[in-house]
């Protein structure tokens, strides 16, 4: 996808996470790990919500600030390709999942916070704030959920 504008970003940033939000539970299907599979469906479907609300953000948003031009960012952005099912994360143990997930999460929430960054004085600066928040949230449910994985 060429992103070149908020609304681009937005669609790319929705997209992204529903596809992780199927990545994730095809990659570690043929794990062994039960609490990595049990952590991965729950991250699954915070990426899913996640997806959701932030495609929202289309139908809410201003014409202005989704037409703000933004050019510069995703060539250099090593987030995982989640076209197809990657064996490496079936590998992992739920802490090693849970770090992976969190790491992306940090890039996205690092990519919107340079973003608003550059376009602090412009109409786009608002829905950059609200992804931004809607990142970090849902980093937030993810790691509250992963606690409680663990004390079972």
């Amino acid at each position: 996808m060429n992103v070149e504008t908020v609304g681009d970003v937005v669609q790319w940033s929705g997209d992204f996470h529903q596809s992780f939000s199927q990545f994730l539970p095809d990659s570690i299907a043929s794990s062994s790990n039960e609490r990595a599979k049990l952590l991965g469906d729950d991250i699954a479907r915070h990426e899913a919500n996640l997806a959701t609300t932030i495609l929202a953000l289309k139908d809410t948003e201003s014409k202005n600030s989704l037409d703000t031009w933004v050019t510069e960012f995703l060539n250099n952005q090593p987030l995982p390709d989640t076209k197809y099912k990657d064996l490496h994360w079936a590998s992992l143990s739920s802490d090693q999942l849970l770090d992976e997930v969190l790491e992306v999460h940090a890039q996205l929430i690092e990519l919107y916070r340079h973003l608003h960054s550059r376009c602090a004085a412009t109409p786009a600066a608002g829905t950059l704030e609200q992804l931004l928040d809607m990142e970090e949230q849902e980093l937030s449910l993810i790691s509250h959920s992963a606690n409680r994985l663990r004390d079972l």
